[in-house]
């Protein structure tokens, strides 16, 4: 019997196996697509210049435009990653107006049901309104805690 398109929900809710992927909007209009295990700090590193790619330290972010949560293996978060970012602008736009739709096309490429989940970019900026470099450098996650909703199982499962 074949696992293929299934999720391992009980693997994907450990902790550790949740990745953050997210799309900025650059000071140029651009995006910049990244992936991360703190989307808060990855955020506030980007923004301030802070061990941030060099794409973001030339054109500084402005905004989250949107953000998901990914339960599975870093190796499918660097596919996913890589994903995003060989999209045409018109293509992310559509996911920052539909992120759901992000899910779907990826189960399309990848033959894989993902259990990937939008998130409110604005709680995150927020959040990262809120830090100080000491709360970063010892790795404070304000998100690191949330679990899965029952919706986002549900949505999983089907």
């Amino acid at each position: 019997m074949s696992n293929k398109g299934k999720t391992n929900l009980g693997f994907a809710m450990e902790p550790d196996q949740c990745f953050w992927l997210y799309l900025l909007e650059c000071e140029n209009g651009s995006f910049y697509t990244g992936y991360t295990k703190n989307l808060t700090i990855r955020y506030y590193q980007h923004k301030n210049g802070k061990q941030s790619a060099k794409y973001t330290r030339i054109f500084k972010p402005v905004k989250i435009a949107q953000c998901w949560r990914l339960f599975d293996t870093i190796g499918t978060a660097l596919k996913v990653e890589r994903f995003i970012k060989n999209q045409d602008r018109k293509t992310k736009l559509l996911w920052i107006k539909n992120p759901e739709d992000l899910k779907l096309r990826l189960f399309k490429n990848m033959g894989k049901e993902l259990i990937l989940f939008p998130f409110d970019p604005l709680q995150v900026e927020k959040e990262s309104e809120k830090m100080d470099w000491k709360k970063i450098k010892d790795g404070f996650d304000p998100f690191a805690n949330i679990p899965i909703l029952s919706e986002e199982v549900a949505e999983g499962e089907s």
